[in-house]
């Protein structure tokens, strides 16, 4: 590394520390004056390095002292010497620069904007100006202007922490957990610095699937002094995604009654409760809730869930009822109420009030992919058929489904149609195991040799449900079953015993395992299995279709999250 650069990325680091040392003893956080004090550190360090022609000692010297004047936060003088800069050395970008950092501190944010670009004007390579710029662009409130300066400063530095914390809230507020998380790790130390980072960050981490690490932030965001109660309520919302309920419990506690949003307070509190299993502490509070009439379908929700936790079935039915008739328009006390009646096996009330919803709201896929669901359970799969199909119409990017439709078809030997279902779904990109796993069980119903494009096909895509879910059973019996057509029975043994592992009571799975020893020459072995299991059940796989039916149902009926 060149020694001027050395140089530069040393009191780059310098700068940036110092800045965020401030930030740590004056306890404001990520603010604009600190940013852009950091900011004109950095300016300095970096500045003149970026020149190219030799420079013009004036325009140093007045240079040196509009940074020392602006340090002393004598900003009038300070604009007065970068305006010498300017006259001293008319075509360097580092006196316009310095000019637009000074008014930006003085308040001027629209006339440091037009200084900054005037350094861009003449120089569109140097990186100081346009860092700058999208920092202030920032603060403005001109996010996507600012996202595309500050992509190409990350580019040459990576490890900027105050460019870095900006796309990362960037990226958070547009739904890229991923990214945001991944600036954040960059400006680690700035971010903690920050409790409304902090909390995306730890969100960020959440919606990544990285608990543990959200986890870690969430305790030391439960240690900081003086949250204001919209960041309390956030904190007790991400510790309940972070399933620590005590602690969310404790912090919901927290907040008083007179809290700004006191349903999203009090929902909170009670989903808590349910979910450590305190079901009359749950139906108090929303009762609570419900006596100072802040209500919403939610609430009914969760209320008819908690009555039904308790064995109150009749007062769940009544709760969700109740949803209903003060939301008629909101699918949620319907889909509850079909559940319901589906756990204990009353069909025809959870056909009726799906229907009732559908009057209601005609173009909910949700209400129709249920009511498919029930209509399979009934073995009514003509109509289930039509209902899966409009709900696809609806709802095309919803992988439960296809797998839906899919199962439909394959109960009515549609093995092609279900085929093609299937598919469709995989090729929009869908990451689902039962999307691989039921293709590759409709490509089994076809039959399958070795050698043949259908088996390379289902090898292909048990290879991908392996893939999305390393412990998941039946994949590893489906590839069994194609390595025994290979003829590769030690492949075959070895996927089977690993399915036995993680299903040992499945009489499928054994059975396969059997024909599988016996093929390998362990007669034994398979005489054992066989005389456990004399044949594969078909009762049991008509049973797994139904169970991942019911999954699918109950997955769109959960208790809804109302975060603030």
């Amino acid at each position: 590394m060149p020694l001027q650069v050395r140089q530069i990325e040393i009191s780059l680091t310098a700068a940036a520390r110092s800045c965020m040392e401030r930030q740590r003893h004056s306890k404001k956080g990520w603010v604009f004056s600190s940013v852009l004090l950091c900011c004109l550190a950095l300016s300095q360090a970096w500045g003149w390095a970026q020149q190219s022609a030799p420079s013009n000692r004036n325009a140093d010297a007045a240079y040196e002292s509009g940074m020392q004047l602006v340090r002393a936060q004598q900003y009038s003088r300070a604009l007065a010497q970068f305006k010498r800069v300017e006259k001293e050395a008319p075509r360097l970008p580092q006196g316009y620069t310095g000019e637009g950092i000074t008014l930006a501190l003085m308040g001027r944010p629209q006339d440091a904007i037009v200084r900054l670009k005037k350094a861009l004007e003449i120089d569109s390579s140097f990186w100081v100006a346009r860092r700058e710029l999208g920092i202030i662009e920032w603060q403005m409130g001109s996010k996507d202007e600012a996202a595309n300066e500050l992509r190409s400063i990350e580019k040459l530095f990576p490890n900027d922490p105050p460019v870095a914390a900006i796309l990362g809230e960037y990226d958070f507020d547009r739904g890229r957990y991923p990214e945001a998380s991944n600036e954040f790790s960059r400006a680690a130390d700035q971010v903690a610095t920050s409790t409304p980072l902090s909390l995306m960050w730890a969100e960020s981490l959440l919606k990544t699937g990285n608990q543990k690490a959200a986890a870690a932030k969430l305790e030391l965001l439960c240690l900081v002094p003086n949250l204001t109660p919209d960041q309390r309520l956030k904190l007790g919302w991400l510790l309940g995604e972070a399933g620590d309920y005590p602690k969310a419990v404790e912090v919901f506690n927290s907040l008083p009654e007179s809290s700004p949003h006191p349903f999203q307070r009090g929902y909170g509190l009670a989903l808590a409760y349910y979910n450590l299993g305190r079901y009359a502490d749950c139906a108090r509070k929303l009762a609570e809730l419900q006596s100072r009439k802040i209500v919403g379908p939610e609430l009914f929700s969760l209320l008819g869930a908690a009555e039904e936790g308790m064995g109150n079935t009749l007062r769940a039915y009544d709760a969700f009822r109740q949803g209903i008739y003060e939301f008629p328009h909101d699918d949620e006390n319907y889909l509850n109420i079909a559940t319901l009646s589906v756990q204990h096996f009353n069909y025809s009330v959870a056909t009726q009030v799906l229907t009732s919803g559908i009057q209601e709201i005609p173009n909910d896929n949700r209400l129709f992919l249920t009511r498919g669901v029930i209509y399979t359970l009934q073995e009514k799969l003509q109509q289930a058929q039509d209902d899966y199909e409009r709900a696809l119409k609806l709802a095309p990017e919803k992988e439960g489904v296809y797998v839906a439709l899919g199962i439909c078809l394959m109960d009515e030997d549609e093995y092609v149609q279900a085929q093609r279902v299937l598919e469709k779904g995989i090729a929009r990109g869908l990451r689902d195991v039962l999307l691989n796993y039921f293709l590759a069980d409709a490509l089994f119903r076809q039959g399958i040799t070795a050698n043949s494009p259908r088996y390379a096909q289902a090898f292909k895509v048990v290879q991908t449900a392996l893939k999305i879910d390393p412990d998941f059973a039946y994949a590893y019996m489906q590839r069994g079953r194609l390595e025994l057509v290979d003829k590769k029975i030690d492949a075959a043994v070895a996927d089977l015993e690993r399915a036995r592992s993680l299903e040992p009571g499945s009489r499928v799975i054994l059975y396969q395992l059997a024909v599988t020893y016996e093929r390998a020459g362990k007669k034994a072995e398979a005489d054992k299995l066989f005389a456990s299991v004399s044949q594969a059940s078909q009762e049991e796989e008509a049973h797994f279709r139904k169970g991942r039916l019911v999954e699918i149902m109950t997955t769109v009926s959960q208790p809804r999250v109302v975060e603030p």
